[in-house]
């Protein structure tokens, strides 16, 4: 079976390098339609890409203004490329590894979906959240209609396949496959190496928050629950990385900045950085208010660092059947505060409950030989949703 995995107008590699990856070793041909990741652009070296792709691979640290020129030039190459090849029946699967929400997303779907069909392949998409956290006034017909063009979807959890039916309207057939652990193949440094290397103190128990900062993550939420923390445990410190995504983040950030032992790194940061600042943590915090699943979990639980989160669908979902990650009882700064004292009066068992969940990830529904498995069911699946229709 030839597989592409489109990644081009997202550009989010950090999810489809390793399910490429996994559906090869089940014997799969697959390919990734993603240019070297902007952020990182060594990242994508060693995954099986095609020849067509053109690169015009531009770091994060460069001016915006560049960094988009860069994304402007590669989709306007690529997107014509990628249409072509999958025409002429290179592929007998295209999936795409979710779509923006924006409108400009339509026009590609659309002849996305008009090369499948003619190049006699199947189009599957996988959904990551069936509507954005952070903008009310989304276009829903623009998603229903993205969405409808596929012949099989995928979401991530439960309730973004109750979501799809439920908000979005969309008929399609669904399968559920987890999200995978991420960074599982980095080589994870010793906690003071780590801490020295980013200049962090060995020797205090440490929180960390890393990801882009947008209000719905609950920063404003951490920001209360974190003197109470201190109260508890005075030696504590918070470690606050990523980069600020609005005005709105940029508000909260600053509030938790003022704060004593709190530490913030608003920048992107490269992914050994990123492995780093795991080492050198005791627990990783998700205060977040609402989302459908995070990535970012699955980075600490593949990572084998101990959790807090806040009982949100869509964290407790995918933290059921591990045994490391500490759910507060609410989403109030009070009940975090709770799980966060906890958490860190008990760094050796967590940690070991954490190394546990780490050990078991390989073999279990979340690893990535089940992933691909179910993939490749969901291809199958897609050919037969066809022929029926």
């Amino acid at each position: 079976m030839r597989i592409l995995v489109v990644d081009l107008l997202c550009n989010s590699p950090y999810y489809c390098a390793p399910l490429v990856a996994a559906l090869n070793a089940a014997g799969a041909t697959a390919e990734l339609a993603s240019p070297q990741f902007y952020l990182e652009p060594s990242y994508l070296a060693g995954v099986p890409r095609p020849r067509w792709l053109v690169d015009v691979a531009v770091h994060a640290r460069r001016p915006r203004a560049l960094r988009l020129a860069a994304r402007a030039i590669e989709v306007a190459i690529n997107g014509p490329r990628l249409l072509a090849a999958i025409r002429r029946g290179s592929y007998d699967v295209v999936h795409v590894q979710w779509i923006p929400f924006e409108a400009r997303s339509r026009l590609f779907m659309r002849r996305l979906r008009s090369a499948v069909r003619r190049g006699g392949a199947r189009l599957v998409v996988t959904v990551h959240n069936a509507l954005p956290h952070d903008r009310p006034g989304t276009d829903v017909a623009t998603i229903r209609g993205n969405l409808a063009a596929a012949d099989r979807l995928i979401a991530l959890t439960a309730g973004v396949a109750g979501d799809m039916a439920g908000i979005v309207g969309v008929s399609r057939a669904v399968d559920v496959i987890p999200h995978g652990p991420l960074f599982v193949d980095q080589p994870i440094p010793e906690r003071d190496v780590a801490a020295r290397r980013l200049g962090l103190p060995i020797d205090r128990p440490t929180v960390l928050f890393l990801g882009l900062i947008r209000p719905y993550k609950g920063i404003d939420l951490l920001a209360e629950a974190w003197p109470e923390v201190r109260a508890a445990v005075p030696t504590a410190q918070l470690v606050v990385v990523g980069r600020r995504a609005d005005r709105a983040a940029e508000d909260q950030v600053e509030r938790i900045r003022a704060l004593d032992g709190v530490t913030v790194t608003d920048r992107y940061v490269s992914v050994s950085e990123m492995v780093a600042y795991h080492a050198a943590s005791d627990v990783v915090v998700f205060p977040y208010r609402r989302i459908s699943q995070s990535g970012a979990l699955m980075t600490a639980l593949g990572l084998g660092r101990p959790t807090v989160v806040t009982p949100i669908p869509g964290l407790r979902d995918q933290v059921a059947g591990f045994e490391s990650p500490m759910v507060a009882d609410d989403v109030t700064a009070a009940a975090l505060a709770r799980a966060l004292v906890a958490a860190l009066r008990d760094p050796s068992g967590r940690g070991a409950a954490a190394e546990r969940d780490r050990g078991a990830l390989d073999a279990s529904a979340t690893g990535w030989p089940a992933i691909a498995r179910a993939t490749l069911e969901t291809y199958e699946r897609a050919a037969g949703d066809r022929a029926v229709r």
